[in-house]
Formats: C-alpha cells, sequence, structure tokens
C-alpha cells in the first residue's frame, strides 16, 4: 500500500478544512486536504449556502420587478420554469468557488486527495482514492475533522428524491410545484418557505416548536410569521407529524392534532447530523455524542489530544462564517500550540428569508433574563426616504443599548439588507461604542443605513 506523510491532515474541504488547510500551510506545514465528494467545498459550495443563496437573490429579484405598486410592471412567473432555470447563475458561481478553491490549494502546496477517509489509529488513515479504487496509506502528527453534516434522515420518513425531499435534494425539483409541505420552522425551513412563497407556492410550514426562529428577537419573530401568512404560507406551530405516507403521487402529512395536510412535495428539514460516523472513530478512539456530534476544547481539540474537529460537526452555531475561524485557529494551534478561544462573543446571524432577518448580541428576553438595564430604539424602514424608495413596509431596526451607559448591547434588523446592514452596529459594539455614535456620524442619503439614526433618536428619547 501507498503511503504518504504530512504534518497535517485535513478531512474535509468545505469551508472549516479550507482554511484550517490555508492556515497550517502559511504556518509553514506540510498539509493534505482528503473530500470524499466530486468537489471542494461542502455542503456550503455545493448543495447549501451558495445554490440556495443564488436561488434566493433571483427570486428576491423577479419578486422585485412583479411589484406592479414599485415597477409599474405587471407581471407573473411562468409556473412550468423550473427550479434549475431559476438557478442557472448558481452553476457558473459554484464552478468559479470550486476554481478557486482547487487553485489556492495549489499556490499553497496544499496536497488534495480525492478519495473516502477512515482511521487506522491515531495518526494514520487509510484512503480508497476515488479515480483508481486504491488505497493509500496517510500518515501525520495532526488531524483536523471537518467533515460536516448531512440532513437528518427519521426511520419513519420516506425519502425518495422525487416527492419527499431534503435540503440536498430540494433543488433538484424539475418544476416549481403546486403546493409543499415544510417540516421544519428553523433556518431553513423559513428561507425555503419565504423563497417558495415567492414562487407563487402554496406552502404549509409545520413546525413541532410554537415559534418560528425561536432563537432570534420575539417581535422579530412574529413580524416573519406576519409576512408569511400575507404571502399566503399556512402555519402550523407547535404540530407534530405522526405519519408521512405517499399515496397517489401526493404526500399525505397526518399531524397529532389530526389535522392532515396533502400537498405534492414535502421539505423535511428539521435538523441535521455529522457524518464522522463514516470515519471509524473507534479505531483512534473517539466517539460521537448524543448528536452526532464531536466534542472539542478552547483549542478545537478532541479527546484524543492531536485530533482537532471545526465547523458543523462539532454542533452550534454551525456558521460558514464561524467555520472559517474554527478552522484557522485550530490550525494555528496544532501547529504553534499556543492557548486558543473558542469563536464565540458578538457573532452576526444573517437568515435569507423575505424579508432578511440579522442580529447580533442579546435579545431583549435574554437582556431582561440577565436583569440588565436596558432601552430600545427603533426605526421603521418605510419611514425612511430608502425605504419608500424601495416600497419597504415592514422592514425595521432594533437597537438596545444600556439605560446608563448608553452602550450599544444588541442589534435586531428585519427587512432588505439585513445581512448587510447588521455589520455597522457589530463594529459599533466591538468598540462598545455608545449609542450616541450614530446622532454623530453623517450617513450618505437616501440609505437604510441611516436607520441607525433614526433608532438612536427613539431609543434616547425614551430615558426622558
Amino acid at each position: 500500500m501507498k503511503s504518504l506523510q504530512f504534518d497535517i491532515v485535513v478531512i474535509g474541504a468545505g469551508p472549516a478544512g479550507e482554511k484550517a488547510a490555508l492556515e497550517a500551510a502559511r504556518l509553514g506545514a506540510s498539509v493534505a486536504v482528503i473530500e470524499k465528494g466530486g468537489r471542494p467545498g461542502g455542503a456550503s459550495v455545493i448543495s447549501g449556502t451558495l445554490p440556495s443563496k443564488s436561488l434566493w437573490e433571483t427570486v428576491r429579484y423577479v419578486d422585485s420587478i412583479s411589484n406592479k405598486e414599485i415597477s409599474g410592471f405587471d407581471i407573473n412567473l411562468n409556473r412550468k420554469v423550473s427550479i434549475k432555470q431559476l438557478m442557472h447563475r448558481s452553476k457558473v458561481v459554484m464552478e468559479k468557488r470550486v476554481d478557486d478553491i482547487l487553485r489556492n490549494y495549489q499556490q499553497a502546496g496544499v496536497h488534495y486527495i480525492h478519495g473516502e477517509a477512515k482511521f487506522l489509529d491515531t495518526k494514520r488513515l487509510v484512503v480508497e482514492a476515488a479515480d483508481t479504487g486504491q488505497a493509500v496509506e496517510v500518515e501525520a502528527e495532526k488531524i483536523i475533522i471537518a467533515v460536516g453534516t448531512r440532513p437528518y434522515h427519521p426511520p419513519d420518513v420516506g425519502f425518495d428524491g422525487k416527492y419527499v425531499l431534503d435540503s440536498d435534494t430540494i433543488l433538484n425539483l424539475d418544476e416549481i410545484p403546486k403546493d409543499i409541505a415544510i417540516y421544519g420552522g428553523g433556518v431553513i425551513g423559513c428561507e425555503y418557505a419565504s423563497i417558495f412563497s415567492k414562487l407563487g407556492t402554496r406552502v404549509y410550514l409545520i413546525d413541532p416548536r410554537g415559534t418560528l426562529l425561536d432563537f432570534i428577537d420575539h417581535e422579530l419573530s412574529l413580524s416573519l410569521a406576519y409576512f408569511m401568512q400575507s404571502e399566503g404560507v399556512v402555519l402550523r406551530l407547535g404540530e407534530q407529524y405522526e405519519s408521512i405516507q405517499l399515496r397517489n403521487g401526493k404526500v399525505q402529512i397526518k399531524l397529532n392534532s389530526g389535522r392532515m395536510i396533502n400537498a405534492s412535495r414535502l421539505l423535511y428539514a428539521n435538523g441535521r447530523q455529522g457524518t464522522a460516523d463514516l470515519l471509524d472513530l473507534e479505531k483512534c478512539g473517539l466517539t460521537m455524542n448524543s448528536r452526532n456530534q464531536l466534542d472539542v476544547n478552547h483549542n478545537y481539540q478532541t479527546a484524543v489530544p492531536n485530533i482537532y474537529s471545526v465547523g458543523d460537526i462539532i454542533g452550534f452555531p454551525s456558521l460558514v462564517s464561524v467555520s472559517n475561524e474554527e478552522g484557522r485557529m485550530a490550525a494555528r494551534h496544532a501547529i504553534q500550540g499556543k492557548e486558543m478561544t473558542r469563536v464565540g462573543g458578538e457573532m452576526p446571524t444573517g437568515i435569507y428569508t423575505l424579508p432578511e432577518i440579522a442580529g447580533i448580541g442579546p435579545t431583549e428576553k435574554q437582556l431582561m433574563e440577565d436583569k440588565v438595564c436596558f432601552e430600545v430604539g427603533v426605526c421603521q424602514f418605510r419611514d425612511l426616504a430608502r425605504g419608500l424608495i424601495m416600497g419597504e413596509k415592514g422592514g425595521m431596526l432594533k437597537l438596545l443599548f444600556h439605560c446608563e451607559t448608553h452602550e450599544l448591547l444588541g442589534v435586531h434588523i428585519l427587512g432588505s439588507g439585513a445581512t448587510e446592514l447588521i455589520h455597522i452596529g457589530q463594529a459599533v459594539m466591538h468598540f462598545k461604542g455608545k449609542i450616541e455614535y450614530f446622532l454623530d456620524a453623517v450617513f450618505n442619503f437616501p440609505t437604510l443605513s441611516s436607520a441607525y439614526k433614526v433608532a438612536a433618536r427613539d431609543g434616547l428619547s425614551r430615558l426622558a
């Protein structure tokens, strides 16, 4: 059996693995990346973030020009248009990103291996090469696991890739469905519910919890539910399925309330699970936790000190932005041995529903639970000149700040550009800035950014 040796071996070429490999190479290590998929990039590039956001961007554009109140045009979308046609840009974006990753590996001297890895012990892997089928032994002093996750498939749900789909297969639809049931009111479920409702599909959104996106600001969650219902989305919150069956070309979902939903398609989007179970972890002394994830310390080391793990496989928050930093930090510790601090603190979240949602810092509920003295300032986008131009009817920006020091504690946004606007608040929070900053700052006109100024003025007026 052929044998290869490196300082660092990374298993998985998604965002976390890519950044770990490039950082390790930058620090002078010999590095190999092992990827069992056909192309690098992971779910982020191949089946998740980039493809779904490409569709989201197209739908957002189509929706804006179809809004007669704004464009003056009376346009109806051809229902025979396929998802693939709507995603014509996605293929270009994906191929460019894959080429960029491979070129970055080549320029950094990273050895890319296309094959499936399994542990032999704590420092050795056997890799079945995808092109030849031959086994190669790969040895390294440090190994970084970045294999990511896959959609969770309950045993009583018959996934077939045609009628019953998950987030990896939903974008393979031939036509825009007349109706669709979505099980799961988390990020993936809400994003696709928004997309399909804008395409004219009748959407049934089912979630066992009583609130959509229960981790975000409650007011924003309620606003999102309102917007969805105004688009015809039928919400079934606090409901669980009793059975899911395919009958006469329809997916029949029986809920625990006794309600029955019949839809032409079902997207099951209620959770993901780690893929490290395919690595023969028992041979290196590792086990996954109850959530099929790997536990790590602040240096991203597993229970076996020379084996690290980063990205979605270690759990919350499962964000590409966070995975990137986790990969870099694990590589630094593996090579330099310097103590790290797990990525955390003030991380912005972005949710690509229609309208967008973004947030950073604690919510009102969390501040009240922590008994923090705070005040709220709000700006409705419809009160801004830019909001009027864009036809923003329900967008809003909310500032949470300390009632005594006026330090900015949190920002929560719903509406166009939310995922970009959030970074203004992030910068001010990082430097522990006060809300008065927004009053003194000069913003371009007309912009949505001026919502910060309006919200700051509103918040300070409440302190009188």
